[in-house]
């Protein structure tokens, strides 16, 4: 019945009052997804109607029992959070229509010569490689001879064979953190991990079912400089904040000067 009344938006009847506040018909045509059941609708709205009821009594108890000063905090706080709520979407707006946002590489090789030690590593990482394919695939001997070399052809070959292939990573020329890349590879123990990176090792590994070939190009280890390329984006970030700032503050600046 309820869910009936709240389409007829002709009639504004009021259907729940507490002291001077009232909640009318009207009051409910948004509250209502589309495509809901009659059955749904009736729920939804008396969960809102009795939350309302709840509220309004609270507050009108609260308006009684709270002292002047402490209802002027109140009021206080909140002009305070709207107001800078508006300032942050005019700040945003701002930036969005003024602020320029290209970075180019020697902004971002200039910072990072320039702050080196803010770059140190967390982790290890390493420019790899790896496949995974079954053992008994009758191309292996050709396969295992193309991943060692690795030349443009073999590129090429790999892609053309990338359907017996189970699992791979061939992107060797990019850092990637050296516990995803293992993660990939479970058969391999600590020990193992420990050896082929730090002697940048071609390694066969094989189980019952499949074989992996695994190659490390180059490493860094924990508490090294990261390579730039590793956090290019994170450079990218920092310094279009930093040019966030600078430009805010140039508004700023120019706001006290005109006044």
């Amino acid at each position: 019945m309820i869910a009936c009344d709240i389409k007829n938006v002709k009639d504004d009847s009021v259907i729940a009052k507490v002291g001077d506040y009232e909640l009318r018909n009207s009051d409910l045509i948004n509250v209502l997804p589309t495509n809901i059941s009659e059955i749904d609708s009736t729920q939804l709205v008396e969960k809102y109607i009795s939350n309302w009821i709840i509220n309004k009594s609270l507050f009108d108890k609260a308006e009684i029992n709270l002292t002047e000063l402490e209802i002027n905090e109140i009021k206080n706080s909140t002009n305070k959070y709207y107001e800078e709520l508006i300032i942050d979407k005019y700040r945003s707006k701002l930036l969005i229509n003024n602020y320029d946002t290209i970075i180019d590489y020697d902004e971002i090789q200039n910072y990072y010569d320039s702050n080196l030690g803010n770059f140190l590593l967390s982790n290890d990482i390493v420019k790899a490689r790896y496949i995974k394919l079954n053992n008994k695939n009758y191309n292996i001997r050709e396969i295992k001879r193309r991943f060692r070399r690795f030349n443009s052809d073999d590129k090429i070959f790999f892609d053309s064979i990338s359907i017996q292939i189970s699992n791979y990573f061939l992107s060797d020329s990019i850092w990637i953190n050296a516990d995803l890349f293992f993660r990939k590879i479970p058969t391999l123990t600590q020990d193992e991990i420990k050896r082929i990176v730090k002697n940048n090792l071609y390694f066969v590994k094989e189980d019952s079912l499949d074989v992996y070939l695994i190659k490390v190009n180059d490493k860094k280890m924990m508490s090294e400089i990261s390579p730039i390329d590793y956090i290019q984006d994170r450079l990218s970030e920092i310094l279009l904040n930093k040019k966030k700032i600078k430009y805010l503050k140039k508004i700023e600046k120019e706001l006290l000067e005109n006044e």
